[in-house]
């Protein structure tokens, strides 16, 4: 999930997570209750992932801290709420169609990598994961939904690995080369192919291209650059090569992400 910016005020997060129920589904349920209760117990302790449960209709059930922080609202206040009040229009529609795509299939969507707004304000990379909750008699009650920040990893894996990341992001607009990245974080290439796949999931190529459109997600939400010059302030080698990494990362051009953020501030 991606989370837009300026929804309004930021109020800080409620102490505590929400249960929530609704006509559907009232939180006197004993087989909606089990169905939570472990993904609670997984979820509540931690500050580094986001997680909720939705209803069939895509309705908050439950979100824990770390999702209230992320959204910058208490977490009772989102128990009812869709993505739609949360997220930009075109954004939500995509974490919509995955919601349905989970509920209609049956088969979890895991390790998906999306970008998501921290409780810093900062942008990062998120796997996330979604899953049916079921009841004890097999009836789908809504979907499961756990985010986690990428960052977290990076810093626990490897502390090499960490800091030449963030050499990499102080100069995004350099020509980085895999070679030049292991040799900052004390490891061979193959070493470093080898740390970036057990930890992120991905190829150090890959980790590189989600830094330059991290960079450029932030360009795109807080200056009036034009795409050829985002393009060029984040490495890419040109601006047709931008907006075709970016469209397969996110799902939409910079310009339609741009316009979207704009829409729902």
């Amino acid at each position: 999930m991606l989370g837009s910016q300026g929804h309004g005020s930021r109020e800080p997060p409620d102490s505590s997570s929400v249960l929530c129920h609704s006509d559907r589904v009232s939180v006197e349920s004993i087989p909606k209750a089990r169905a939570l209760a472990s993904f609670i117990d997984l979820v509540e302790g931690l500050p580094q992932v986001m997680a909720a449960a939705k209803d069939v209709d895509g309705c908050y059930l439950y979100v824990n801290r770390g999702f209230a922080e992320r959204v910058g609202r208490r977490a009772r206040d989102i128990r009812g709420a869709t993505v739609n009040e949360f997220f930009a229009p075109e954004l939500a529609q995509s974490y919509a169609a995955q919601d349905a795509e989970v509920l209609r299939t049956g088969r979890p969507l895991s390790g998906h990598l999306e970008l998501i707004v921290r409780s810093d304000g900062r942008l990062g990379w998120y796997l996330t994961s979604k899953s049916r909750l079921v009841d004890d008699d097999g009836a789908v009650l809504g979907v499961a939904v756990m985010s986690v920040d990428l960052q977290s990893q990076m810093d626990s894996a490897h502390l090499g690995l960490a800091s030449a990341l963030q050499s990499v992001r102080d100069s995004i607009d350099h020509p980085w080369r895999v070679p030049e990245i292991a040799e900052l974080a004390g490891l061979s290439t193959t070493q470093l192919e080898r740390l970036c796949r057990r930890t992120l999931g991905m190829s150090p190529r890959g980790v590189l291209q989600r830094l330059r459109i991290e960079h450029a997600v932030r360009l795109l939400s807080t200056t009036d650059l034009t795409a050829g010059e985002i393009a060029a302030a984040c490495g890419f080698y040109d601006q047709s090569s931008f907006t075709r990494q970016f469209r397969a990362v996110l799902g939409l051009t910079p310009g339609a992400y741009r316009r979207s953020g704009t829409e729902s501030a």
